[in-house]
């Protein structure tokens, strides 16, 4: 077995504070943590910055999700695997460690400070490290995760040293969104049980669509409480429209279209209905 895909020395480091610290750690990579963090930073911190986190973290995702179900690798054999949820999805590259490179990263480039950019190589290792403990990744599906998500964010370097955020407008963006998600739904590997997410396209347009500049006017207490209020209910729309796109079977065009729905309202509710509910009660401007 090659230094890539060996794991044999995995189960000799394991122990219980340390499973039930890695099971934590790991949870960081799943897709109700990031929503959920994601729109705390969107009603805390910047709505605009927030949008361009959330824009790229979808963009990773669906490049991953799109390279799993193209090359269709293995996972580590069964037995070695702590973690239950990874489903029926495939190994290479991993998923939490090109997340993790992607949010975290692009946190860091954004912010430029020293303190948060250790903060943020601390948290990707530790999430990367995650995946081999857990025995769901080896070596070479974790170090492909890695270098996806530099590649990720290389390219958003290269595209601000441009000045393609300032020359591009809103409606050009919004085409380029689309152009994108036209290619992905054509060329998706799509095989039993391993379909594109139609929801996350849904979910990317969305959130260009609503996003907007309304900020909340409070002091850090109270946006806390405000903003931890507004992921409650981010949290229960999730949980809704995410029961409601299972008990309606839809087939064919009118699936998709219903599914694309589905994902464009969940991100209006994340970044239009709810800013406009704090500004009509004068929280925020």
């Amino acid at each position: 077995m090659s230094f890539w895909n060996d794991l044999s020395w995995v189960e000799s480091i394991r122990a219980p504070y340390l499973s039930f610290f890695f099971e934590t750690i790991t949870l960081m990579g799943y897709p109700t943590f990031l929503i959920l963090f994601i729109s705390f930073g969107y009603f805390f911190w910047s709505p605009s910055r927030f949008s361009r986190v959330a824009l790229i973290l979808f963009i990773s995702a669906m490049i991953n999700s799109f390279l799993k179900d193209l090359f269709q690798d293995p996972r580590p054999p069964e037995e070695l695997m702590l973690d239950a949820q990874i489903g029926l999805s495939y190994g290479w590259p991993s998923g939490h460690t090109q997340i993790a490179v992607t949010l975290w990263g692009f946190l860091a480039y954004e912010l430029k400070d020293k303190w948060f950019s250790i903060f943020a190589s601390l948290l990707i290792f530790l999430i990367a490290f995650s995946r081999l403990y857990l025995g769901v990744h080896d070596i070479g599906d974790v170090f492909a995760g890695l270098v996806i998500g530099l590649i990720i964010l290389g390219t958003w370097h290269a595209a601000l040293e441009l000045n393609l955020d300032q020359n591009l407008s809103y409606r050009n963006s919004f085409l380029l969104l689309l152009g994108f998600q036209a290619i992905v739904y054509l060329t998706y590997p799509s095989h039993q049980d391993h379909e594109l997410s139609i929801w996350l396209l849904g979910v990317m347009t969305g959130w260009l669509l609503g996003s907007s500049q309304i900020e909340l006017q409070l002091n850090k207490v109270s946006r806390f409480f405000v903003s931890s209020f507004s992921v409650f209910i981010v949290f229960l729309s999730m949980i809704f429209i995410s029961r409601l796109e299972d008990s309606i079977n839809l087939e064919g065009l009118l699936g998709i279209s219903f599914s694309y729905a589905l994902g464009i309202s969940f991100s209006l509710i994340v970044t239009w209905i709810i800013p406009r509910i704090w500004r009509l009660l004068n929280l925020a401007s």
